[in-house]
C-alpha cells in the first residue's frame, strides 16, 4: 500500500515479479497474473514494479478495463497501444473499413489481427525489454480476453513481461474471464501471484502513516480485524480514526459511505450521477447532464476531490473504484436513468457521435424503460455491427439481442437481420448452440417478411454448419429460399444450391449429385471466389461415397490450390481435411498423417474451435489407426471438450463414437460412462448404433451388442458412412445373424475390396482393409477358402498400410477360420497366429483381443482352461454365464470370499482385466473348438 510515497507490505511479491522481469529481459518472456480481492493492492504493486521497470530502462505500457458497457473492443488494449507508443491493427479498431458488419468477418482475419499487434510488441521488446500492465482484467471485453491468450502463446520467446490484474471474487458469472483463465493456465511462463491481508505489523505501520501518529496497538488490532488486512479499507478506517468524534463502522462499505456523507449535499449528487455514467469524469459533460452551470460543477469537484473521493493529475476521476462502486449506490433509479438518457442525447449531438457510437449505445440501453426505445435499438445495432466488423463476436451477439430487446417496434426484415446477424456472430464465436437458436429465428423472421432473399441469407450462415439429423438443418431452408427465388446465375442461388445438394447427400430429398454439379458449373461461370468454394464444398459431400474417393481427393487438392492462391487460411484448411479423408480411404496412411502437420499449423493460426475439432478428430482417426490409444484417447477428450454444451449433439457425438472404439478395443470401460452413451443415443442417428453395437462386441459384451444391434435399420444408411456401417454389419451378422443381411453388408463392400473401412466425409475412426470384413463374411457364409484368401489380402493391405491393432484383427480372425477348417497345417498356422495376436495385442493394450487370442490358443492345444486349475475352470464356466460370486459360492458349496479369490487366480493368470473378459475368453475357446 502506497502511503504518502511509501510503499508499504508486499516485499515478497515485489521482489518476486522484479526476478520475472529479468528473465524477460533475458529472452524468457513472461505472464503474471495477479490476483485477490477489491483494495487489496493489486494496482499498487503493479505501480510500484512500473517504476522499478523505468528506472532500469524497460519501457512500460498500460491499459485498464473498467465496467462501463460502452467502451469499444480491445478497449484495454486500445490504452495500453497508446501508452506504449504502439499502433493497434487496423480490423481491431474499425480503422479498416466502415465498420460494416458483412459477413463478421474471418476467424484467420482475427488471427492476423491479433498476430499484427504480438510481432509489433515483441519487436518493441526486442533491445531492452517491455512492460505491460493490464489492470482490472474482470472488466475486460471477451475480444480482448483472446487477445491476451493470443498473446500469451508466443511470450515465452520474446522479451516481453505481461502483467494482469484482476479481482479473484469476480469470476462467477463472467463467461469470457473464466474461459480465458484455464486458457492462460496451460502456458508454462505463467506465474500467479494472490494477494492476501497485510500483517497486523503491516497494518500498524500504514496507521501510523495514514494518521501522522503512532495509533496503539489495540487499535490496530480492531482495524486489521475488521478489514482483513485490506490495504484500501485500512487507510478508509484510519482516516475515520483521526476524525474527532468518529466511530469505527463495522461494515467496510460503510468507511466509503461516512466519507461520501461528509460532502455536500449538491457535491454528493453530482458524484453520485457521475459515478453512475462512468469512471472519467467531464465537467462540461457534467454540467449539461446535470443542468447545472459548469462552474459549479467545478467547484463541486474541488470539494470531493479534498474528500479524497477523486483525484485530477491528468483528469478528473474517481480515487478508486470501491468509491465510485458506492458512490452510485446514492443515485434512485429514475434519477439513474434519467441521467444515461441525458448523456446518450447529449453524446449524440457531437460531432464525434459516429467514433463514440459503443459509448451512446450503452447509455441508451442503459437508460431503458424510462428512455426512447427506437435510438436505443438503432445505436445498438450500429455499435454491434462496428463490433462484427471488428471481429468482437462475442460483444456483437450480446448487442443485436439487446437491440431486439429494447421494446422497439420491429417490423419483420428488421428482426430478421438483427436475428442473422446474432447467429452469425455467434457462429464465428464457436457458439453453434446459441447460433443456431438465433439463426432458426431469423428464418421464422424472414418467412413472416415474405422475402426469399433473406430467408437464403439464413440458410447460408448456416454453411458447413448443418446438423442433418436435427432441426439446424441450412439445407431445407435453402430449398424453401429456391422456391422463391427468380431464375438465372446469381451467387446467391449457386451458393444456396450447393448448400442443398450437400446436406442432400444425408438427409435426403433433391439428387446430391445432378444439384451439386449444377452448382459447381454455375459457381464456374460466375468466376467468384465465395461461391466456388460452396460449390466444391457441396461436391465433396455429394461425392463422399467410396466410389467418389479418387475425385475427392482431386476436390480437396483443388480447394487446397484456391486457399494457397488466396491466402486463405479457412480454405486450406478444408482442403487438407478433404486430402485427409480420401487419403485414409485410400489406404494411404503415410500420405494422409502428413496432412496432419500442416493442419495443426492452419489451425494455430485461425484460433477457432471448430478448425482445431476437426483437426483433433482427424489426429484422434489417424493414433487409434496406429495403435497409439494413448494419443487417440486425449485427442478425442479435448475435442469432445472442445464442443460439448456449445455446439448440436453430431460434433460430441463423434468424440463418443471414438472413446467407445477405443473402450472395445483396448477394455478401459472408464472412457465411456452410461450417461455420455444415453445422452448421444438420445438424438443420434439410427445407423450409429451398427458402430457401437461392433465394438461392444469387440470388447466382450455380447448382450449390449445384441440390443444395439436389433436397434439398427435395415436401410438408409447415409452414403458418408457406408463403409463403416456395412463392415460393423457384417462383424454383427456373423455372430447374430440373419445370413440374409450378412450378404447384403458383404454385397456392398465386394464393389470396394482395395478401401479401406472409414468415412467418406470425415474420417472418424479406420478399421482396416475392406478385404478383412469381406473374409469374416465369406467364413459366416460357410466359404472357409473365400475366407482364408480375403483375411490374408487384408492383413497385407494392413500391415502395408501401417494399421497394427486392425491387423492384429485380422490375423485372429483367420486364425478361427483356421481352426475351424482344420486341412493339414491349418491348425499349426492357426495356433502360431493366436500366439502372435496375443503378444501384439498385450504389447498394443488391446486386453479383449489378448483374452479372445488367449484362449483360441489355450483350445487348439486340447486344453481349453490353460493354466487353470480344475476348480478354475469350473468357476470360469460360471463367471461366462453371468453368474455373480455370491451366486457361483451357492452353486459350487464354497464361501463366497473363496469365489472372489478363484476370480482374480483367473484374471492374474489370463492376464485379463475383468469378468467381461472371462466371459470372452471361455466364449471364444469353446466356439472356436467346435467343427
Amino acid at each position: 500500500m502506497d502511503v504518502g510515497g511509501i510503499f508499504v507490505g508486499r516485499a515478497r511479491e515485489l521482489d518476486l515479479l522484479s526476478a520475472r522481469l529479468d528473465d524477460a529481459r533475458g529472452g524468457r518472456g513472461q505472464l503474471v497474473l495477479v490476483t485477490g480481492e477489491p483494495g487489496i493492492g493489486k494496482t499498487r504493486l503493479a505501480e510500484e514494479l512500473g517504476r522499478h521497470a523505468e528506472a532500469i530502462g524497460v519501457p512500460l505500457g498500460w491499459g485498464r478495463a473498467n465496467d462501463d458497457e460502452g467502451s469499444p473492443p480491445y478497449w484495454i488494449f486500445r490504452q495500453l497501444a497508446g501508452s506504449a507508443g504502439r499502433a493497434m491493427p487496423g480490423l481491431l479498431t474499425g480503422g479498416a473499413g466502415d465498420g460494416g458488419p458483412g459477413d463478421g468477418g474471418s476467424a484467420e482475419a482475427r488471427f492476423e489481427a491479433f498476430e499484427a499487434l504480438a510481432d509489433d510488441l515483441r519487436a518493441a521488446a526486442a533491445a531492452q525489454g517491455l512492460l505491460l500492465v493490464l489492470d482490472d482484467l474482470q472488466w475486460a471485453d471477451a475480444a480482448s480476453l483472446a487477445l491476451l491468450v493470443h498473446l500469451a502463446r508466443e511470450i515465452g520467446r520474446s522479451r516481453l513481461m505481461i502483467v494482469a490484474t484482476y479481482r479473484d471474487t469476480e469470476t462467477t458469472g463472467r463467461a469470457a474471464l473464466s474461459s480465458a483463465l484455464p486458457a492462460l493456465a496451460r502456458e508454462s511462463s505463467l506465474t500467479r501471484v494472490r494477494l492476501v491481508g497485510l500483517t497486523q505489523a503491516e497494518v500498524q505501520r500504514q496507521l501510523n502513516l495514514v494518521t501522522g501518529t503512532s495509533v496503539p496497538p489495540e487499535l490496530a488490532v480492531l482495524v486489521s480485524r475488521r478489514t482483513g488486512g485490506n490495504p484500501f479499507f485500512v487507510a478508509e478506517l484510519g482516516r475515520l480514526a483521526g476524525s474527532a468524534g468518529q466511530a469505527l463502522p463495522d461494515a467496510v462499505l460503510d468507511t466509503l459511505r461516512a466519507r461520501l456523507a461528509r460532502l455536500s449535499g449538491p457535491c454528493r449528487q453530482l458524484i453520485a450521477t457521475a459515478a453512475t455514467l462512468g469512471s472519467e469524469l467531464d465537467p462540461a459533460t457534467l454540467a449539461e447532464v446535470s443542468e447545472r452551470p459548469v462552474a459549479q460543477v467545478l467547484a463541486d469537484l474541488d470539494e470531493a476531490a479534498a474528500a479524497g473521493v477523486v483525484v485530477c493529475p491528468d483528469g478528473w476521476r474517481f480515487g478508486h473504484d470501491l468509491i465510485r462502486e458506492a458512490a452510485r449506490l446514492d443515485l434512485p433509479t429514475a434519477a439513474r436513468l434519467t441521467a444515461h438518457a441525458r448523456l446518450a442525447a447529449c453524446l449524440e449531438s457531437r460531432a464525434d457521435a459516429t467514433s463514440r457510437t459503443p459509448e451512446i449505445a450503452y447509455h441508451w440501453l442503459e437508460s431503458l424503460p424510462l428512455g426512447d426505445p427506437a435510438r436505443a435499438c438503432q445505436w445498438a445495432e450500429r455499435a454491434a455491427d462496428q463490433a462484427l466488423g471488428q471481429l468482437a463476436w462475442e460483444r456483437a451477439a450480446a448487442l443485436y439481442r439487446r437491440a431486439r430487446e429494447t421494446g422497439a417496434r420491429l417490423p419483420a426484415a428488421d428482426r430478421t437481420r438483427l436475428l442473422r446477424r446474432q447467429g452469425i456472430s455467434h457462429l464465428r464465436g464457436g457458439d453453434v448452440q446459441a447460433g443456431s437458436a438465433a439463426l432458426t429465428a431469423a428464418a421464422e423472421a424472414a418467412r413472416e417478411a415474405g422475402d426469399s432473399a433473406a430467408l437464403g441469407e439464413v440458410a447460408l450462415a448456416i454453411e458447413g454448419l448443418s446438423d442433418p439429423w436435427g432441426s439446424f438443418r441450412g439445407g431445407r431452408l435453402a430449398g424453401e429460399a429456391l422456391a422463391g427465388l427468380p431464375p438465372g446465375d446469381t451467387p446467391l442461388r449457386a451458393r444456396l444450391l450447393a448448400l442443398q445438394a450437400g446436406e442432400a447427400v444425408v438427409a435426403g430429398g433433391v439428387d446430391p449429385g445432378r444439384v451439386s454439379a449444377e452448382a459447381l458449373a454455375m459457381a464456374e461461370r460466375l468466376d467468384d471466389g465465395q461461391v466456388l468454394r460452396s460449390a466444391l464444398r457441396s461436391r465433396q459431400m455429394a461425392r463422399s461415397g467410396p466410389d467418389g474417393v479418387a475425385e475427392r481427393l482431386g476436390l480437396g487438392s483443388r480447394m487446397l490450390a484456391l486457399g494457397k492462391a488466396d491466402d486463405d487460411d479457412d480454405t486450406m484448411l478444408w482442403g487438407r481435411l478433404w486430402r485427409f479423408d480420401a487419403l485414409v480411404m485410400l489406404g494411404r496412411l503415410d500420405e494422409a498423417e502428413a496432412e496432419l502437420g500442416p493442419m495443426l499449423a492452419l489451425t494455430g493460426r485461425l484460433q477457432r474451435p471448430l478448425a482445431r475439432w476437426h483437426y483433433l478428430r482427424s489426429k484422434a482417426a489417424m493414433d487409434l489407426a496406429r495403435g497409439r490409444f494413448d494419443a487417440a484417447t486425449s485427442a478425442a477428450q479435448e475435442s469432445l471438450a472442445l464442443v460439448e454444451g456449445r455446439v448440436h449433439d453430431a460434433l460430441p457425438g463423434v468424440s463418443v463414437i471414438v472413446l467407445t472404439v477405443i473402450a472395445g478395443l483396448t477394455g478401459r470401460d472408464e472412457l465411456v460412462s452410461d450417461q455420455m452413451l444415453e445422452v448421444f443415443a438420445r438424438d443420434a442417428p439410427r445407423f450409429v448404433s451398427a458402430l457401437l453395437s461392433a465394438h461392444w462386441l469387440r470388447h466382450g459384451d455380447r448382450e449390449r451388442a445384441r440390443r444395439d444391434y436389433a436397434a439398427i435399420p435395415a436401410s438408409d444408411i447415409p452414403v458418408p458412412a457406408l463403409l463403416s456401417v456395412a463392415a460393423a454389419l457384417v462383424e454383427l451378422t456373423a455372430e447374430f445373424g440373419p445370413s440374409a443381411t450378412a450378404e447384403h453388408a458383404a454385397a456392398t463392400l465386394r464393389l470396394y475390396p482395395d478401401l479401406f473401412v472409414t468415412g467418406g466425409a470425415g474420417a472418424i475412426v479406420v478399421s482396416g482393409s475392406v478385404r478383412t470384413f469381406l473374409g469374416i463374411a465369406a467364413a459366416a457364409a460357410g466359404r472357409p477358402d473365400d475366407a482364408v484368401r480375403e483375411l490374408r489380402l487384408g492383413i497385407a493391405a494392413d500391415d502395408q498400410a501401417g494399421t497394427p491393432p486392425f491387423a492384429a484383427l485380422a490375423r485372429f480372425e483367420l486364425a478361427r477360420v483356421l481352426a475351424s477348417r482344420r486341412r493339414p497345417g491349418d491348425v499349426e498356422e492357426a495356433s502360431a497366429l493366436a500366439a502372435s495376436v496375443a503378444a501384439t495385442a498385450g504389447q498394443l493394450g488391446m486386453a479383449p483381443l489378448r483374452a479372445r487370442a488367449h484362449a483360441l490358443a489355450a483350445s487348439l492345444r486340447g486344453d481349453m482352461p490353460g493354466p487353470l486349475t480344475r476348480r478354475e475352470r469350473e468357476v470360469a464356466a460360471h463367471v461366462a454365464q453371468g453368474l455373480t460370486n455370491k451366486q457361483v459360492a451357492a452353486l459350487m458349496h464354497i464361501s463366497e470370499r473363496t469365489a472372489e479369490s478363484h476370480v482374480q487366480h483367473i484374471l492374474g493368470k489370463l492376464g485379463l482385466a475383468n469378468r467381461t473378459h472371462i466371459a470372452t475368453w471361455a466364449t471364444d475357446g469353446l466356439r472356436a473348438d467346435q467343427p
